[in-house]
């Protein structure tokens, strides 16, 4: 498929705000992966979802409190959380700074505010090497801002990166192409060096993604589009390719 929708989780146990959350999330475009009202359900349900963002009630009424919640979490998963709260006391900050939440959203809340902070939250999602990526890529997915909401695709989809002028690039997958506002080399260095390679000044590739070298017209094909070598790039591109004779 290449391109999917942001999933997000909701630990909440107020119908209202359920139901205020639901509508937000599905109208700005993103996957609800789920709504539970406790703990047990929580951390039931991120495994079986795996979503990519989760919104938690600090005040849910459990055994234990939403930031407990994810603290748990964040010991199996380091999924970016989002903290719903009514109360605007230090100490409810105070006690959910511990967890390194993503954002705080104070009840009653409106629509730009929550997406406001969901796309904060994908977009400086750190990651295991400690440097912040905006597009943001994390372990084999890359998130991108596109209209109205943030899409995830995943680098193994990706075919080729074409220079559209000097701070644009087109992402190229099977099914589709979006624009970044980055050059080409601050993108690519965002990228696995192993599995990217530039090719000539307006484009770069996936390297599992060719299918040929020619030689003749110097060009790599990849999937079915040829892509021409610049002459600067050549020889990089021969070396490190596992190339037999």
């Amino acid at each position: 498929m290449g391109v999917s929708t942001i999933k997000i989780m909701v630990v909440e146990d107020e119908e209202a705000y359920i139901e205020l959350l639901s509508s937000i999330i599905n109208g700005l475009g993103y996957e609800l992966a789920g709504v539970v009202d406790n703990a047990f359900a929580a951390l039931k349900l991120v495994e079986e979802a795996l979503p990519d963002l989760i919104l938690i009630d600090t005040d849910i009424k459990d055994v234990i409190s939403g930031t407990d919640l994810a603290a748990r979490i964040n010991t199996n998963r380091r999924i970016p959380i989002i903290f719903l709260t009514a109360f605007k006391d230090q100490q409810t900050f105070l006690t959910g700074r511990l967890i390194s939440p993503m954002s705080y959203i104070v009840k009653p809340f409106d629509p730009v505010s929550l997406q406001s902070a969901i796309e904060l939250a994908i977009f400086t999602q750190p990651v295991p090497d400690g440097t912040v990526l905006q597009p943001a890529a994390m372990g084999d997915t890359l998130y991108i801002k596109d209209s109205a909401r943030v899409l995830k695709i995943r680098l193994r989809d990706i075919l080729l990166i074409e220079v559209v002028d000097d701070k644009f690039c087109f992402i190229v997958t099977e099914q589709s192409s979006h624009s970044v506002n980055m050059t080409l080399m601050d993108l690519l260095a965002r990228l696995p060096r192993e599995d990217f390679i530039q090719v000539h000044t307006l484009f770069a590739v996936r390297k599992s993604g060719i299918k040929a070298v020619n030689f003749g017209d110097q060009t790599v094909r990849v999937a079915d589009k040829d892509i021409p070598i610049g002459r600067n790039y050549r020889q990089y591109l021969l070396t490190t390719l596992n190339l037999m004779s």
